[in-house]
């Protein structure tokens, strides 16, 4: 089963909407989110259930009884090291990463899928509001590699396989 990473949800119910339809499709263990959840008390359940980071616009928001995130946070996934944070204060030269990490941020709502130095770059842009053509954009990471997927077609945009 594969980990959905999405970014820059701002609270938005269509985003919310979109990310609810890529879970019935993949069927993700678990979901990251790289920041800027900015959640709501309608949500509140999908909010709860999101692996995540603190994004620079969470701090506006009041989070009830979901916990108020970490700055960065660091896991393992498919024999990955996996270190996530929202890309507004901290970027990869602020972790020791290592080639085969995986390094997954958002804040710019552009979605890009590198590697850099052999590690994994990944930004799934935003369910939200999208700064690319591509349009409402999100991530999935599985055994084979990474990849950018529309949410909108909920087909892949670009792929990233492991070495």
């Amino acid at each position: 089963m594969p980990v959905l990473i999405t970014s820059d949800i701002h609270g938005s119910r269509d985003g919310v909407r979109l990310l609810q339809n890529a879970i019935r499709k993949f069927r993700p263990e678990s979901i990251i989110s790289a920041g800027d959840q900015c959640p709501d008390e309608e949500n509140a359940s999908f909010f709860l259930s999101l692996i995540a980071v603190r994004g620079n616009c969470d701090r506006f928001y009041e989070y009830g009884n979901i916990p108020f995130p970490p700055v960065s946070l660091t896991m393992e996934s498919y024999g990955h090291r996996i270190t996530v944070t929202h890309g507004d204060r901290l970027w990869l030269d602020d972790f020791q990463l290592n080639s085969g990490d995986i390094f997954i941020s958002g804040h710019t709502h552009v979605p890009i899928l590198e590697m850099e130095n052999g590690i994994y770059i990944c930004n799934p842009g935003s369910p939200s509001r999208p700064r690319s053509s591509e349009g409402p954009s999100a991530a999935l990471l599985d055994d084979s590699g990474l990849s950018l997927i529309s949410l909108l077609s909920l087909e892949p945009l670009r792929t990233l396989p492991f070495l």
